[in-house]
């Protein structure tokens, strides 16, 4: 058997646009195989008539070498063949080919204009050589094998594969994958998701108290142009911090308003005025470092107001811009005139204006957990010491404590207290609750119980039903292996948002702003420095607002649940802002995944908050399974245990 045969640097197989050196070897012969042979390769490409066809460069100082460069091939098996003739055989006159005298035999194509690839073979060479891939080199003999031509001593071929390129391909030969998050198509709307968060942002508490602090304490001037700062004594002082939270929550909770878009401060605040940033007051890089995660790409302002300009061009009537959602139930009153401006008609019939173009960016859910908090109960429980009232029997834990550093609030206690009659009751909050989301309180206040007409019964299971969807679908979409189906949240979304439509009736907007107002009330009276002398406070839990740990306080005084507060305004917080994107989204005629999609992604951190503050608070995961029962009823249950010890 002849033991003539070709070493390659790699295995048989390679992606096109490799460098592949041969060399032809004897070990009968050894070293003088060049000396005693001349050497003639070939190349022979993947059809019989393709021969000669492949570049291909053999070695001038190494006639036994042979490059080659395989950018262009097309897949297939290439043979490359060395046919070796002795030096004393060679016909008279023939001019030697490859003989190692200085000359370099180029093969293929690449013959004709070979003089200046003069060093080509070299460079082919290095590259092969500095490539982790050489590592692979395997002899390959094919007399006698898969292609014997007539047995011939003097013949070895090599056959090469040539595969279509799938990467980059490491030394063992492993082509290395890289796997990459589905990627995000903007969607118009997500305009109106910014908006939605601007404004429940501006009437935080934060912002609420910064602005009430300078009414009512003397600070930096709350409105452009005043003359000096203002502080009210007497019993007034509670008619005007009631006046100052209506401005405040009147200029604030608009969601389509051109302000909020524009940039322009209202209540003439500067634009760097703290409590009144809107979204183009802040800098390209704030903007980006805001809305870049949520969005899926690096927003600027233009884009910012380019999408509000799509998402309204097609709204555009005589109303001005309003939200899709709007326009529809617009649409089916066609036969009611929209009123003027400043219009008042002689029959007094039509449609608000503002109630189309500027809808309430409040939720009554961000007052329901607040009352689930025991802010309510709390501030009441308050005015009892206040009127030196037992409100139960038994030792009274507020008895002892000395009321004296609540006289500089005595004046708007006094009138909060004188304003009772004109404040809601537990009795219409809770009724108001059921219309809207079928939740209700319970307790002594509600006895007997209120026997509601309309209960959205439904709307608890359409509502964690879509958390827990969710949920399922964040876990797709982290797995990059896997191409997330957005159309389950789509449909929970269409659910939940006829849901939501359904309690948009009665009180509907005039309720849920009024509860906002008192409990913002209640909530600024309990942060004041003297409430802290009055009723302690841990201090050194970090509370996201100053009135939290006065609640926790008296909750522990009272034995009433030790649920901090804090979970139950993340609820409230977040619940709201979630659903508003539902209701204000037109997702009843929306039939894109991609929409559902994105309001995923952009509301993930609002919806894993509500989703872990609703299991500390309630004990219930919602990522886990869909569990309807009313929270006052889990509460009640984990109060009992609580006290079971």
């Amino acid at each position: 058997m002849s033991t003539f045969r070709i070493h390659a640097s790699f295995t048989e197989t390679v992606p096109a646009g490799t460098a592949v050196w041969f060399r032809a070897h004897d070990p009968g012969v050894g070293a003088a195989l060049v000396e005693r042979y001349r050497l003639r390769w070939e190349v022979t490409g993947p059809f019989p008539w393709e021969a000669m066809t492949q570049a291909g460069l053999q070695d001038q100082a190494d006639p036994a070498l042979f490059t080659m460069d395989t950018d262009g091939f097309r897949p297939g098996a290439y043979d490359v063949t060395c046919r070796r003739t002795p030096r004393s055989k060679d016909p008279q006159g023939q001019q030697p080919t490859g003989d190692g005298d200085g000359e370099k035999a180029p093969i293929g194509p690449r013959a004709a204009g070979a003089a200046g690839d003069a060093d080509a073979p070299v460079d082919l060479l290095a590259a092969a050589d500095r490539s982790t891939l050489t590592r692979a080199v395997r002899a390959e003999a094919v007399v006698g094998g898969d292609r014997d031509p007539d047995g011939d001593p003097d013949l070895a071929v090599f056959r090469l594969r040539v595969v279509a390129p799938t990467g980059s391909v490491n030394q063992d030969g492993v082509v290395p994958v890289s796997l990459q998050r589905t990627a995000t198509i903007p969607t118009s709307d997500q305009v109106l998701w910014m908006i939605i968060r601007n404004r429940t942002e501006a009437i935080s508490f934060s912002r609420y108290k910064e602005f009430i602090d300078s009414v009512m304490c003397g600070g930096t001037a709350a409105v452009r142009g005043g003359r000096e700062p203002l502080q009210f004594r007497g019993t007034g002082a509670y008619d005007l911090l009631c006046r100052a939270t209506d401005a405040f929550l009147m200029q604030e909770m608009g969601v389509i308003t051109d302000e909020v878009v524009t940039g322009r401060a209202r209540m003439g605040a500067t634009d760097d005025s703290p409590g009144w940033v809107e979204i183009t007051g802040l800098t390209p890089e704030e903007l980006a470092f805001r809305e870049s995660t949520r969005l899926g790409f690096r927003p600027s302002k233009q884009q910012i107001a380019e999408m509000r300009e799509h998402y309204f061009e097609q709204l555009r009537q005589e109303s001005g811009p309003v939200l899709p959602y709007l326009n529809t139930i617009q649409e089916r009153l066609g036969d009611i005139p929209l009123k003027g401006a400043m219009e008042v008609p002689a029959n007094c019939y039509g449609i608000l204006r503002s109630r189309i173009s500027d809808p309430l960016s409040i939720e009554l859910i961000w007052s329901y957990w607040h009352e689930e908090a025991m802010l309510v109960q709390a501030m009441y429980t308050i005015l009892a010491r206040f009127q030196n009232r037992a409100l139960r029997h038994g030792p009274d834990p507020l008895a002892r404590l000395d009321i004296d550093p609540l006289r500089p609030l005595g004046n708007l206690i006094w009138g909060w207290a004188q304003d009772e009659h004109s404040r809601l009751t537990v009795v219409r909050r809770s009724a108001e609750y059921e219309h809207e989301y079928g939740l209700r309180l319970t307790g002594q206040a509600l006895q007997p119980p209120v026997q509601a007409v309309d209960r959205r019964h439904k709307f608890l299971g359409a509502f964690h039903n879509l958390l827990f969807l969710a949920h399922v679908f964040f876990k797709e979409d982290d797995d990059t292996t896997v191409i997330a189906d957005g159309f389950p949240v789509l449909n929970a979304l269409r659910e939940t948002h006829l849901l939501l439509a359904e309690g948009a009736h009665n009180q509907y907007g005039d309720l849920p702003s009024t509860a906002r107002a008192e409990m913002l009330v209640m909530e600024w009276l309990l942060s004041r420095p003297e409430m802290r002398e009055f009723l302690g406070g841990r201090v050194m839990v970090p509370y996201p607002e100053p009135w939290m740990d006065r609640v926790d306080s008296l909750k522990a005084m009272q034995r009433w649940t030790d649920v901090s507060v804090t979970h139950f305004r993340d609820l409230g917080v977040y619940g709201e802002q979630i659903l508003l994107s539902i209701r204000f989204g037109d997702w009843s005629d929306v039939n894109d995944p991609q929409q559902a999609s994105n309001w995923a992604r952009y509301w993930r951190p609002e919806m894993q908050r509500y989703v872990h503050a609703y299991r500390a608070a309630t004990g219930v995961d919602l990522t886990s399974r869909v569990d309807a029962t009313v929270p006052t009823l889990l509460l009640r249950r984990r109060l009992a245990a609580q006290r079971r010890g």
